[in-house]
C-alpha cells in the first residue's frame, strides 16, 4: 500500500533523541505486507501552534535545515528498507524564505508540497482562512516554480479560492506544454461529510481532469462530521469506505483514487484524542483496508489500483518523467528538462553551459531550445 500522507519527518524531528522508538515504529509500519511506500512530510503551522502542539520552538524551524536533518537521520539509522518507495513532502510553505530555495529542497529529495496548510500564508489561503483569499502574486510564482521543477502540488488544506486559482493556473501551464502534477493527498468527499477539509464534487472532478488522484484519508472526523470519535455505535470503517464508493461513482471508476493514513498518534497534545482519531492502526492498515474493499465488492485489480498502482502511475512516474514539447510551427521549439544524477551532473552540463546564454537558451537557424536542468537525487 502507498500512503499518500504521513508526517513521518515531523515525527522524527520531534522524537530524534528516541532513536529506538522511531526504529521500532518504522519496522512495524513499513513492511512488504503493509505500507510499501508513501509521502513522508514535514508539517508546519504558525509558531504558536508549532510550540503548543508539537513542542517545536520557532528558532528550530528552518525548511532546508529540517529536511537535511531528517534525511540524514533516515539514512544514518537505516530506517527505511530499500524496497520501500517514498518521497519527501512539505505540508505548508509558510517558512519558505525564497522561492529559489526550492532548488535546494529539490536536491534534498522534496517532490511534493502543500503551498498552504489550513492557515493563510504569503502564497494563499487555507481552509481556516477567509474564503475569499486566493493565490497571491507570489503564490503564482511559486506554482510556476513547482511545475518547472517537477514538484507535485498537494491541494489538501487549500481553501476553495486558492484551490481553483491553482487549478486554473496549472491548466494554463499545461496548455503551454508544461507538466503540472496536482493531487489531494488526504481529503474526502464533502458531499458525504461537509467539513472544510473535504472536497466538493467539482474539485474532485478537476483533479481527475489534470490526471491527479485523491488520497481518501482514514481520519474519522473527515469520514463523518462528529467529535465522538470513540462512539462504538458508529461504523467508522464503513463510513470511510463510503467515501471511496462515492468518489468511484462520481468519477466513473477507481482510476483516480488513492489512500492516506495521516496517522496522528505522534501528536504532542491531547494524546488520548489523537490515539483514537484514525480508523486503522497504521501497522495493520493494508490488511484491514483490503478486507473492507473486498467486502464492498471491489475486484482484485481495483484494490491494487486504489492501494498503490494509481499513485505510482499518475504521480510517481510523472515526477520522474522528462518533459519534451514540440510545436507545430515551421521553426521548431523544444522545452527540455534533463535529469542527471549527482555524480554526472557537473561533468555533463559543462558542455551545455558553453553554448547557453544567461536565459538558458541557445539556437541555430532551424531550431531554438530552452534548457532546464534539475538535479535528481538517488533514493
Amino acid at each position: 500500500m502507498f500512503d499518500c500522507h504521513y508526517d513521518l519527518l515531523t515525527y522524527i524531528l520531534m522524537k530524534k533523541n528516541e532513536v529506538e522508538l522511531i526504529k521500532e515504529h518504522c519496522r512495524k509500519v513499513y513492511r512488504k505486507d503493509n505500507i510499501t511506500g508513501g509521502i513522508f512530510n514535514l508539517f508546519y503551522m504558525s509558531p504558536a501552534e508549532m510550540r503548543a502542539e508539537l513542542g517545536i520552538e520557532e528558532d528550530q524551524i528552518n525548511l532546508i535545515e529540517n529536511l537535511k536533518e531528517v534525511k540524514q537521520f533516515i539514512e544514518s539509522n537505516q530506517l527505511i528498507s530499500s524496497d520501500i518507495k517514498y518521497i519527501f513532502g512539505i505540508e505548508g510553505l509558510d517558512y519558505l524564505k525564497n522561492i529559489e530555495d526550492l532548488d535546494i529542497l529539490y536536491s534534498l529529495g522534496l517532490r511534493s508540497t502543500n503551498p498552504v496548510w489550513s492557515n493563510e500564508n504569503k502564497f494563499g489561503g487555507g481552509v481556516k482562512s477567509d474564503r475569499n483569499i486566493g493565490l497571491t502574486k507570489l503564490g503564482k510564482r511559486l506554482i510556476e516554480k513547482l511545475v518547472q521543477k517537477g514538484i507535485a502540488i498537494d491541494l489538501s488544506h487549500a481553501n476553495e479560492t486558492t484551490f481553483w486559482d491553482i487549478i486554473y493556473l496549472c491548466k494554463k501551464l499545461k496548455k503551454r506544454g508544461e507538466n503540472p502534477i496536482v493531487f489531494a493527498s488526504h481529503s474526502n468527499s464533502k458531499a458525504i461529510c461537509n467539513v472544510p477539509r473535504n472536497l466538493t464534487d467539482e474539485q474532485i472532478l478537476a483533479i481527475k481532469e489534470l490526471e491527479g488522484v485523491v488520497g481518501v484519508v482514514s481520519i474519522k472526523k473527515f469520514c463523518i462530521d462528529t467529535e465522538e470519535i470513540c462512539d462504538t455505535k458508529i461504523d467508522f470503517e464503513q463510513k470511510y469506505i463510503d467515501h471511496i464508493n462515492y468518489i468511484r461513482d462520481l468519477l466513473g471508476g477507481v482510476d483516480n483514487i488513492s489512500v492516506a493514513t495521516d496517522d496522528m498518534r505522534y501528536y504532542y497534545i491531547e494524546p488520548e484524542y489523537y490515539q483514537n482519531l484514525n480508523v486503522y492502526m497504521q501497522y495493520e492498515v493494508k490488511e484491514k483496508l483490503e478486507k473492507a474493499l473486498i467486502n464492498n465488492d471491489y475486484s482484485k485489480k481495483e484494490i491494487e489500483q486504489i492501494l498503490f498502482r494509481n499513485f505510482e502511475e499518475k504521480i510517481l512516474k510523472r515526477l520522474d518523467k522528462k518533459t519534451f514539447r514540440k510545436s507545430t510551427h515551421k521553426s521548431i521549439n523544444y522545452d527540455i528538462i534533463i535529469e542527471h544524477k549527482e555524480d554526472v551532473y557537473e561533468k555533463e552540463n559543462k558542455n551545455y553551459f558553453n553554448s547557453i546564454n544567461h536565459n538558458n537558451s541557445f539556437s541555430n537557424s532551424n531550431c531554438s531550445y530552452n534548457i532546464c536542468f534539475k538535479l535528481a537525487t538517488d533514493k
